[in-house]
């Protein structure tokens, strides 16, 4: 078989290019996914870079935040203080602590808390001992008397009634009936059976009834018994003094006139038994301090004296102590000891009549 030369050439040449061809298309794909991944890499990276970047700005923003709240509370609380500790309670400072002015206000709120709590279970307590103690106060009895007397008293301007009582059960009681104008009504005498409604109390140091209701042939009066009195602290300077006596009740009294500390005003002031201030300087311009409640002298309003403090001594003149009214003629040695009590006891004997007067009210 004879080709010419010509198409022996074009078929080469066609051949060549079918062969070429290919290897071309190929190169040109390989080429256009190789750019393909390279963008897709380098989108990759991009997303990467802005992620990270994301991130650190986000760390940068809370870190900024932190510093500013770090920064904000330093400035708030930043700072330490001096505090004055009295451990003792005797009004003297016995240390100066330095503590963080955050710790402080901790424990200011911690306290006030707390003080919140107990105030409103002290409140319940003195409330079921106050109703406990009412209970166990109150009397009921029936006897006959053995005789009246008209006995004067401080916590009243009235005459009042007072009488021995002998009970069904034979023991002889001292009862005060009231008020002389109000008992007359009932006509009582000697011998008469009465019935007899009050509370437990003292007249002149002794254990007596004082009588709410009293009933007698039919006929009841009633009286209103007395309140318990607070005790008010008070403190000034002895204007003058002067012995004095006061119907139903024995031996001497001193009575001074007291002008108050910081006020313009002078009080009348029964201080207690002569007899308890015979080594006691109270001349005029002595100052002094006492614990009183409101009574009355020559139908006018004074202070009754039960705690007295003077020239560094406390003097206990209250009149349910044996130290009062009965024992006008105590001994020097019985005064010197109880002179003799140091700070501290004052003190407690203060609060104690200032729980006394709260927990009254």
């Amino acid at each position: 078989m004879n080709f010419s030369k010509s198409v022996l050439l074009t078929s080469a040449f066609g051949l060549a290019v079918a062969l070429v061809v290919p290897a071309q298309a190929e190169d040109k794909n390989r080429s256009q996914q190789d750019q393909s991944n390279q963008k897709s890499a380098r989108k990759q990276s991009q997303h990467s870079q802005d992620k990270q970047h994301s991130k650190r700005g986000k760390r940068s923003q809370q870190q900024s935040s932190s510093d500013r709240e770090q920064s904000r509370y330093r400035l708030d609380m930043d700072g330490w203080v001096h505090v004055g500790v009295d451990y003792d309670r005797d009004g003297v400072y016995d240390a100066v602590e330095t503590i963080f002015l955050y710790d402080l206000e901790n424990a200011q709120n911690q306290s006030r808390q707390r003080s919140q709590a107990n105030r409103g279970s002290a409140q319940m307590q003195r409330g079921e001992r106050g109703q406990r103690g009412q209970r166990d106060r109150q009397v009921q009895l029936t006897g006959k008397i053995k005789n009246l007397q008209e006995k004067n008293m401080t916590s009243s301007d009235q005459t009042q009634m007072v009488a021995k009582l002998k009970t069904d059960e034979g023991k002889t009681l001292r009862v005060c009936l009231g008020a002389k104008e109000k008992v007359s009504q009932l006509d009582l005498g000697k011998g008469d059976e009465i019935n007899v409604r009050g509370i437990r109390a003292r007249i002149n140091d002794d254990s007596a009834v004082m009588a709410q209701f009293v009933s007698f042939n039919g006929e009841t009066i009633q009286n209103e018994l007395p309140q318990r009195q607070g005790l008010r602290k008070f403190q000034g300077t002895i204007e003058n003094t002067r012995k004095t006596s006061f119907r139903g009740r024995d031996g001497k009294f001193l009575v001074a006139d007291l002008a108050l500390k910081g006020k313009d005003e002078t009080r009348r002031v029964n201080l207690g038994p002569a007899s308890e201030f015979e080594d006691v300087d109270l001349s005029e311009g002595t100052s002094v301090k006492l614990l009183a409640r409101e009574g009355r002298i020559n139908d006018q309003d004074a202070l009754i004296a039960q705690l007295i403090r003077v020239d560094g001594q406390s003097i206990d003149v209250r009149e349910p102590t044996s130290r009062t009214i009965r024992g006008a003629m105590k001994s020097r040695d019985s005064r010197s000891s109880r002179y003799s009590r140091d700070a501290r006891q004052t003190r407690q004997e203060t609060a104690n009549s200032e729980r006394y007067e709260q927990s009254n009210r």
